[in-house]
């Protein structure tokens, strides 16, 4: 993907936005957790399904729900439905 265009998410394909997010929250995990299996473990999913997670960004919304709150994010995911902010038209 073309570099000017990779954090745009409206220029990416679901696959590529989940993947994504993958990375980022690779990152965020990484500050608290040493590793993939303490993290899943702390979240209640199998090491081997959070690694799978990591390498395809690919795992059920309720999952990524899972993840989100482990790594203390849950209010961002919130913030995106929030009715005060700017409607954005077309």
């Amino acid at each position: 993907m073309n570099n000017d265009l990779k954090n745009n998410y409206g220029f990416m394909t679901s696959d590529e936005i989940a993947k994504s997010l993958a990375i980022k929250i690779k990152v965020l995990r990484k500050k608290k957790f040493k590793t993939q299996k303490e993290f899943a473990q702390h979240i209640g999913m199998s090491h081997g399904a959070y690694a799978r997670y990591e390498k395809t960004g690919q795992i059920s919304f309720s999952r990524f729900i899972d993840i989100v709150k482990g790594i203390n994010r849950i209010d961002e995911i919130a913030a995106l439905f929030d009715e005060k902010k700017k409607t954005i038209t077309w």
